[in-house]
């Protein structure tokens, strides 16, 4: 479960600040970068990027209230090359003087995953941090609008494994530590999953896990060798121990379950 800390600006971001309260200029927001980096909140003043960028994506909408300007992000997992823990947070905005600058960092010590674009499952995650202004007409932003297609949030969407969350009997999740994509874990045990993260990086398929008070086993979605999946009764895709074909069912070119034309 994610648990960003307040953001921090960083030394040019605090001198941009200073610009905008004088009036010299507007705090001009540009983008948003997620990365897995392990910095220490107290060590950002001087930073210019992430310690580990892992992507990057753009403003879709700042809201301004009472003093608090909220920026808001989408980040779609279809962009993503590589799965990651998001445990960086940074918002970067244009200096007059500089450039882009790295504006704010927020940090999550209790991250959440982020899954690559070859999981079986492609969703949107929304980012949304606040930032005090003075004034609301002092703002400007940069809005992407490829980030105004959709504001699902990943955890729900994607059926990704939270930390400390209680889980019941069959729910089926994916987990970006995983060394495969067609596996997922289905609850045998329900119960909460533990605070830290699990390194799952060498299990296997049928291996018993516990997590917390969870137990987990790990299942196979579907294969591309032998392709073994099924259409249970509620329609749901589960493994199958027959080397079978639905007749309904094909994998499509990204390796993903689609309905077959007919």
């Amino acid at each position: 479960m994610a648990n960003w800390t307040g953001g921090q600006l960083t030394k040019a971001g605090r001198d941009l600040q200073i610009k905008v309260e004088a009036g010299q200029c507007k705090l001009e927001l540009t983008k948003i970068k997620l990365g897995d980096g392990t910095e220490n909140i107290a060590s950002v003043d001087n930073m210019t990027d992430l310690v580990a960028p892992k992507a990057v994506f753009g403003i879709s909408q700042v809201t301004a209230k009472d003093g608090m300007c909220t920026v808001t992000g989408i980040i779609h997992t279809g962009n993503v090359s590589a799965g990651f823990y998001a445990r960086e947070w940074g918002l970067f905005a244009r200096d007059p003087h500089l450039g882009e600058i790295l504006y704010m960092i927020s940090l999550d010590p209790n991250p959440d995953s982020v899954p690559p674009s070859s999981a079986a499952l492609k969703q949107s995650a929304t980012y949304a941090m606040n930032i005090v202004v003075s004034n609301a007409t002092h703002i400007d932003v940069r809005i992407d609008p490829a980030g105004l297609v959709d504001v699902a949030m990943l955890a729900n969407g994607a059926g990704l494994v939270q930390r400390s969350t209680r889980y019941e009997l069959g729910d089926i999740l994916y987990d970006t530590q995983l060394a495969r994509h067609d596996l997922r874990l289905e609850c045998v045990q329900a119960g909460t999953t533990a605070a830290t993260l699990q390194d799952l990086s060498s299990v296997h398929l049928g291996q018993s896990i516990t997590d917390g008070t969870v137990v987990w086993r790990v299942k196979r979605l579907y294969t591309i060798d032998g392709d073994m999946f099924e259409i249970d009764t509620d329609g749901g895709i589960m493994p199958t121990a027959e080397p079978h074909y639905s007749v309904n069912y094909e994998l499509d070119e990204d390796g993903n379950i689609m309905p077959k034309a007919m």
